[in-house]
């Protein structure tokens, strides 16, 4: 049955024969992507350690934030989300801590803060970090929870036959600000594509000047939910490179002209 309610949520079933109706299972557990829409910072959780905590004191460190919505005992489809995410950590090179943090939110409230400190100490291990850090897997009531899904557009059933929870796979990358700014579909994740996405929401203040500069040439298409190159971005680094070439030349002969001018006098 929990098998059964993966490839449910993957792939669809078929509304009868010939039909490519969605079934009412399935229907509000989409990802709607929501760019802009301002996460609900009063929302109120408990942490790993049974702590309350607020979004806004997730956002109170100033870095972007990547959020995870699942439950901790999901069967698969939650698993191979926060696997995905743990691999594309480990490919690319910002730094959790350093230059953002994440908050993962089980949409089960009948899951405790034992449950959820459990789950984290194993993705800690995964990544191979401290307990100190700021990674932090918590739970909430149904409520508090739905609001926060609802805000990013992560949509969920229960389906009371199989005991489980269906939803659909992906991240969410959240700007110091509270703003969602990118959604990753999917359970693997470029490294290019997550990097760029964190540089993105902070506003360029992570990074380096070199991911600066190839984030300026490519720009987020949203219906392919990539990254591509951006033309425009090209030409404005050409320019400014041909503006520096013939601004050394200019001077190279502005300073030949004066020790000319020096020999002669």
């Amino acid at each position: 049955m929990k098998l059964a309610s993966f490839f449910i949520t993957c792939f669809g079933l078929v509304a009868g024969e010939g039909s490519l109706l969605v079934p009412q299972i399935l229907q509000g557990t989409e990802i709607v992507d929501k760019p802009g829409a301002k996460i609900p910072q009063d929302v109120q959780l408990l942490d790993h350690t049974g702590k309350p905590v607020r979004f806004a004191d997730i956002l109170g460190k100033g870095k972007p934030v990547v959020l995870t919505l699942g439950y901790y005992q999901c069967p698969m489809l939650c698993s191979l989300v926060l696997n995905g995410l743990t691999d594309v950590m480990k490919k690319q090179s910002l730094q959790i801590g350093r230059d953002y943090t994440i908050l993962s939110v089980s949409i089960n409230p009948n899951e405790k803060p034992d449950l959820a400190d459990a789950k984290r100490k194993n993705y800690l291990k995964v990544i191979d970090k401290p307990d100190s850090t700021p990674w932090v897997f918590a739970t909430g009531s149904m409520p508090e929870v739905k609001r926060l899904a609802d805000s990013v557009g992560f949509g969920y059933q229960f389906d009371k036959k199989s005991g489980e929870y269906i939803h659909s796979a992906g991240i969410f990358v959240v700007s110091p600000q509270g703003v969602l700014t990118r959604t990753i579909y999917g359970i693997s994740y470029k490294p290019s594509d997550f990097k760029m996405s964190l540089i993105d929401a902070s506003n360029g203040k992570i990074g380096s000047l070199l991911d600066r500069v190839i984030l300026s040439c490519f720009h987020y298409e949203p219906d392919s939910h990539k990254y591509g190159f951006y033309i425009f971005g090209l030409m404005r680094i050409a320019g400014f490179l041909t503006i520096v070439v013939i601004s050394a030349v200019l001077l190279m002969f502005w300073k030949r002209e004066r020790r000319a001018k020096a020999w002669t006098t």
